[in-house]
């Protein structure tokens, strides 16, 4: 699919109206947003770097990978045989992947907002390789209807493309959509598209100094600020 990992195949469950909630979509990063992925993305990059090129990095120094495709990270990495990194990269992430686990308070939130008629869609950096490795596994892609990976578009976040093609796939508008996401480069992509932007805080390194239009000390918060009828 060249748009992109699709869930609900065929769904024709009748959506929320504008009007009945704040926003009828809401689109969600995955790391650090839905999935504390910390220690698989970045403990497994320490260990490739260090076995590969003798390279010793903290997590601290590599916390820039928690918000760039790994494609991305390699490349500002500047190794040499940057591809083999990243596939030995990708490999070791498989030792870790018993430590990812879904943020408290984010199941919660998605089952209100599906309740509620409201459309989720994910837009990650990930591959979608990468998405089904611990996504799918987690079984949370049954409340998504619509997932844009890394490889769905040819430029990623904070690049406004993403969203455009969302917005292609789906037909809403722009003022229907709110996008929840951790990084700065999230809500520069939402400023890009024209939609309104939700920073996650609840992961490490939440950063309220960041501008957006709202910032979120939970998920609950999201679900509770989106079934805000404007009624």
């Amino acid at each position: 699919d060249p748009g992109g990992c699709r869930g609900f195949f065929g769904c024709t469950r009748k959506g929320a109206e504008p009007g009945d909630v704040k926003y009828t979509h809401v689109i969600w990063d995955i790391d650090n947003t839905v999935l504390d992925t910390e220690e698989e993305l970045l403990s497994s990059l320490s260990d490739t770097l260090k076995e590969k090129y003798g390279i010793e990095r903290s997590e601290e120094e590599l916390w820039f990978a928690m918000v760039m495709s790994a494609r991305e990270t390699v490349r500002c990495l500047g190794v040499p045989e940057g591809e083999k990194l990243w596939l030995c990269w990708n490999r070791r992430k498989r030792n870790y992947q018993e430590k990812v686990t879904v943020f408290s308070g984010v199941e919660e939130a998605l089952i209100r907002l599906r309740g509620a008629g409201v459309h989720l869609g994910i837009i990650t950096a990930r591959t979608q390789e990468e998405y089904r490795q611990d996504f799918i596994t987690l079984g949370l892609e049954r409340y998504f209807e619509t997932v844009l990976c890394a490889d769905s578009t040819q430029r990623q976040k904070p690049d406004a493309e993403p969203v455009d093609r969302y917005r292609a796939l789906t037909g809403v508008e722009k003022g229907e959509i709110l996008m929840v996401g951790d990084s700065a480069s999230d809500m520069q992509c939402c400023r890009a598209a024209g939609i309104c932007g939700g920073l996650a805080l609840w992961g490490k390194k939440g950063d309220l100094s960041v501008p957006a239009d709202y910032h979120f000390s939970t998920p609950a918060a999201v679900a509770t600020a989106v079934l805000e009828s404007e009624g």
